[in-house]
């Protein structure tokens, strides 16, 4: 997993900060995010980069991926990145539309300073069903001339677009391998093929050479090692549902035991621990000192 990618001297575009960590030839691992916060707890802990879920932000919406607006994806996007500074790869749907809708997308996602999107094969607007893993995929040429579209959008050469195509879920691996050539052609930056195992990957990478891989999952068992996706020729790997999970699963364990023992089951000095670390993640401290040279000095 590369490091945190050098920020001295003016803040390049999130593009290009993106393409630096994938130059270094390492795997770059992006932890999924649902909203700022958790993009700051990714963030401290060392990560490169952040990946913003369409289901992710969906659930943290109090709703699914399949209803998630364009508007409400790129605002999740802006209040992200204002709370971090490593690149954001964001899920784009399926452009929200046809090649139309997917023109602007490109250009909402620019704006909000996103590293980079990818856009599905699924048609839109997508159905609710997709989670069951029931996926769907459109007629090639239609996939091919949104991503034509997206590329001529783009206004930064370093804006990363991702083609992303769930043929495996429908097709065999040679029918893929002839879809995400028609995809590669249009000259995407990554290509993501849901399903795609480490073990498989090496037929991809050899017929695409030229295009980076990226790994998807972490939604379901058994989830590979970094060392295992790497191994298998993925640049990039994005965790989409595993945050929201370790969430969900806290917050129902720690009301749970209010319910069953009237009381939380965590310790005094776990609070004060982590009270004392997410006010610092948040950037507490700058406001302390700064009441204590202004207002607090004033008032003594």
């Amino acid at each position: 997993m590369t490091g945190q990618p050098d920020r001295s001297g003016p803040r390049i575009s999130p593009g290009a900060q993106l393409r630096q960590l994938l130059d270094s030839g390492r795997l770059v691992a992006a932890p999924g995010a649902f909203d700022p916060f958790t993009a700051m707890i990714i963030e401290s802990l060392g990560f490169p980069a952040v990946y913003l879920g369409g289901n992710a932000m969906g659930i943290h919406l109090g709703t699914g991926q399949p209803f998630v607006t364009l508007t409400e994806a790129v605002d999740c996007t802006l209040r992200a990145e204002r709370a971090v500074r490593c690149p954001l790869i964001v899920d784009a749907d399926a452009g929200f539309g046809d090649p139309a809708h997917t023109h602007r997308t490109v250009r909402e996602f620019e704006r909000a300073r996103a590293a980079a999107i990818h856009i599905d094969d699924q048609p839109a607007p997508k159905r609710a069903h997709y989670h069951l893993g029931k996926g769907r995929v459109t007629p090639v040429g239609e996939m091919v001339g949104k991503l034509r579209v997206a590329m001529a959008a783009r206004t930064d050469p370093d804006f990363v677009i991702i083609g992303k195509t769930d043929a495996l879920r429908v097709h065999s691996v040679p029918e893929t391998l002839t879809r995400c050539a028609a995809l590669v052609e249009t000259g995407i930056d990554m290509l993501m093929v849901v399903d795609l195992s480490p073990a498989d990957a090496p037929v991809f990478q050899r017929e695409f050479p030229g295009t980076p891989l990226v790994w998807i999952g972490g939604h379901r068992g058994p989830v590979p090692s970094l060392s295992e996706i790497e191994a298998g020729g993925f640049r990039l790997a994005v965790y989409p549902f595993t945050t929201l999970a370790a969430v969900a699963q806290s917050v129902r364990a720690i009301w749970t035991t209010v319910l069953e023992q009237g009381q939380p089951g965590h310790s005094e000095e776990l609070l004060s621990q982590m009270r004392q670390h997410v006010l610092e993640l948040v950037g507490m401290q700058t406001y302390w000192e700064i009441e204590r040279e202004t207002t607090e000095r004033v008032s003594d």
